[in-house]
Formats: C-alpha cells, sequence, structure tokens
C-alpha cells in the first residue's frame, strides 16, 4: 500500500470516530438553563427533580409509508465519474433534533445519504421507494411516578434508489421529532450521527447494497442529575431496518459494522 494510501486511510479512520463521538460533544455543549424557581424547588423536592432510571422505556409504536418527504436534496446534476461500490454520505453527519425540549427549527431539512461515490444528488438515481417512518415513543417517570418526559420521534429513510439500473441506495435517511412533552423542571436533548465507518456496501461491486447505521443520542437534565442513552438503527438500501442497540445504555455505544440479515418480519398490528 502506497503511503498515499495509507495516509488517505488513517484520515478516514480518524474522521470516523470523531463523527461518532460528536452527538456526545452537542449534547454535552448543550447546557441546560433553569430558572430560579426550579433550582430553589429541586432543593426542597428533590424526588421529582430525579429520573427513575427503571421507568425509561424507548418503544416502537409502529411503521408505514410516508406519502411525501418534502426535502431530498439539491436537484444539482453534474458529469463526474460515478463509482457505484464506493459508498459515501453526500449530505449530513450529525445534528441535532431537539435542544431544550425544542425541536430544532429545521430539521425537516437534515437527513444523511447512502450514495456512490460522484452522486451529487439524490434524482440522479432512479426507481426511488416510497418513504418509510418508524415511530417511537419515549418516556420517563420521576420517583414519585409522574409522568415527566414523554417524546415521540420518527426514523425515517428512502431505499432502493438504483444507479442506471444497478444497486441500491438510501436518501431522506433521518430522525424527526413527532411530539415533545416534557415537565417543569426537566430538560430534554436528542441529536443524531450516521459514522462513516458504518456506512458499508453489503452487496458485490457489480450490484451494491447500500447500508449504513444512525446513532441516536438523548440526554435528560434537571438541576440535580443528568441521564443519558445511546440507540443505533441499521439501515439497507433494499429497506430492511433493524434497531441493534439498547437505549438504555449508561454510555455511549460502540456502532460496528453488521452483515445483511433477514427481512424484517412486520406484525401487522403495528401497521398503522
Amino acid at each position: 500500500m502506497s503511503n498515499k494510501a495509507i495516509t488517505a486511510l488513517l484520515t478516514i479512520l480518524l474522521f470516523s470516530s470523531v463523527t461518532a463521538a460528536c452527538t456526545q460533544e452537542l449534547l454535552k455543549n448543550d447546557k441546560p438553563i433553569f430558572k430560579v424557581a426550579e433550582i430553589k424547588d429541586a432543593k426542597k423536592n428533590p424526588s421529582y427533580h430525579t429520573i427513575n432510571p427503571a421507568s425509561i422505556k424507548i418503544t416502537r409504536v409502529g411503521i408505514k409509508e410516508e406519502k411525501d418527504f418534502a426535502y431530498l436534496g439539491p436537484r444539482k446534476i453534474g458529469e463526474t465519474l460515478v463509482i457505484i461500490d464506493q459508498i459515501i454520505n453526500i449530505f449530513t453527519k450529525v445534528w441535532d433534533i431537539v435542544q431544550q425540549n425544542a425541536p430544532v427549527v429545521n430539521i425537516n431539512t437534515t437527513y444523511a445519504a447512502a450514495m456512490p461515490q460522484g452522486i451529487t444528488a439524490w434524482n440522479q438515481l432512479a426507481e426511488w421507494r416510497k418513504p418509510k417512518a418508524y415511530l417511537y415513543s419515549f418516556y420517563a417517570e420521576n420517583l414519585y411516578g409522574t409522568k415527566t418526559v414523554d417524546i415521540k420521534y420518527k426514523v425515517i429513510y428512502t431505499s432502493g434508489g438504483k444507479y442506471r439500473g444497478k444497486g441500491q441506495y438510501l436518501t431522506g435517511v433521518t430522525i424527526i421529532p413527532a411530539g415533545v412533552n416534557v415537565a417543569w423542571g426537566y430538560r430534554f436533548s436528542l441529536a443524531a450521527a450516521v459514522p462513516d465507518s458504518t456506512i458499508t456496501n453489503v452487496g458485490t461491486s457489480k450490484d451494491p447494497l447500500a447500508a449504513l447505521q444512525v446513532k441516536l443520542d438523548w440526554k435528560i437534565s434537571t438541576v440535580l442529575k443528568e441521564s443519558n442513552g445511546t440507540s443505533v438503527y441499521y439501515i439497507q438500501g433494499d429497506g430492511y431496518y433493524e434497531e441493534i442497540a439498547s437505549p438504555f445504555a449508561a454510555k455511549p455505544v460502540e456502532v460496528k459494522d453488521i452483515k445483511s440479515a433477514a427481512p424484517l418480519l412486520l406484525n401487522p398490528a403495528e401497521i398503522f
């Protein structure tokens, strides 16, 4: 291997590790600001301002095909060399979803994609399927058993895109808030990342199948304490989807590559 190739490889590995840690940095830098009344009440009533870790639940509510996903990228077509088996993320790598109980304003135009190298826009590929969304409910209580965090969010993606009849790629991969309800005295933040190291070709060089992982980090803050955890979602260009990491980890989850798996079996009762 040449020195240039070694340097390029080291650069990619370094950037990937930095990207994976960026969601933690986003949440770390998202400092909660509490009112004087909240600070005083935390001293008098600590049980109200303390999350019961056993109460935290993240459940998949349902799945559906989205009728519309308003923004898939710039309509820009360039004449560049396209390498179909070199798959990269041509859009966003790290983004905030919820900051201090409020959805981020521009979240509907923020997303990742797994495309062939040389592609600059989603509409240079054809045969896209309808966007699919998985709806999740995030729930937590304090030590009194009172619900203090009630969040809903969607994992959305569009799969099946082909370049000149070859491959299956991804675009519009994002996580958006569907509802944010947080009790007085609490602050909730959510951030996502698609590490470069997780973008892979699980197909062949002649007929690639794109895959990536979305890392979701959350943080619940009160005057007294912070609670945090991570979820990881795996998505393939043929539409396959899987949750591959526990959402209840107390420390960041290590994102690892996984191989293609059998098609996901869906429960008809969950579809809406």
